[in-house]
């Protein structure tokens, strides 16, 4: 919610000093950037209107969608907010006015942008493998790095699991007391 947005007030007030900075002056129809909680207190008590910000309006919603369809072969996601979600969301239900009757619209396509980046991060922990144990998480939201997280906790820990067993297994065959690599720098010493 510290996210910074356009509000336009409907009313007139000096700057107005905060711990995370200096905002306004709030004068009639002059835009102003505030924390979203800031722009939601406003809305609320029917003080200003939010200007949704950019990445929000319906054409770059949908350039988006196309993007992120156009990469479902990959796997890749497109960069996004890291709270887009989150402020999305808030925007959406707290200031519905912004969208001049188009919210409706905006709510759809970022559901289906949601399932296809959630598709996409089902896909890649799939393919997860020992051999492979990389996945691509590069331009991950925030609340999609919390529905995968227990997953790869989990998964960090098996493979942690597997290699701990992995190099017991080294020390019982060679009867060296290290792993791989001790083994190899307790042999190049006896040279």
């Amino acid at each position: 919610e510290d996210e910074l947005v356009e509000v336009v007030p409907r009313f007139h007030f000096e700057e107005v000093n905060m711990a995370g900075g200096t905002y306004g002056p709030f004068v009639p129809m002059v835009p102003t950037k505030v924390p979203l909680w800031f722009a939601l207190q406003l809305v609320e008590r029917q003080l200003g209107s939010v200007t949704p910000p950019g990445w929000l309006a319906e054409d770059k919603v949908n350039a988006l969608w196309e993007r992120e369809d156009q990469s479902k072969d990959v796997q890749l996601l497109q960069e996004v907010p890291f709270h887009y979600q989150e402020i999305a969301t808030l925007i959406l239900r707290h200031c519905p006015d912004s969208f001049a009757g188009r919210e409706g619209n905006v709510r759809v396509k970022l559901k289906d942008i949601e399932d296809l980046r959630e598709i996409k991060l089902q896909t890649s922990l799939r393919e997860l493998s020992e051999d492979h144990p990389i996945i691509n998480i590069s331009n991950i939201a925030a609340m999609e790095l919390n529905k995968i997280r227990p997953f790869l906790v989990s998964a960090l820990h098996q493979f942690r699991e597997l290699k701990k067993g992995e190099n017991q297994a080294w020390q019982a065959s060679s009867g060296l007391g290290g792993g791989p690599d001790q083994g190899v720098s307790q042999g190049a010493d006896g040279l």
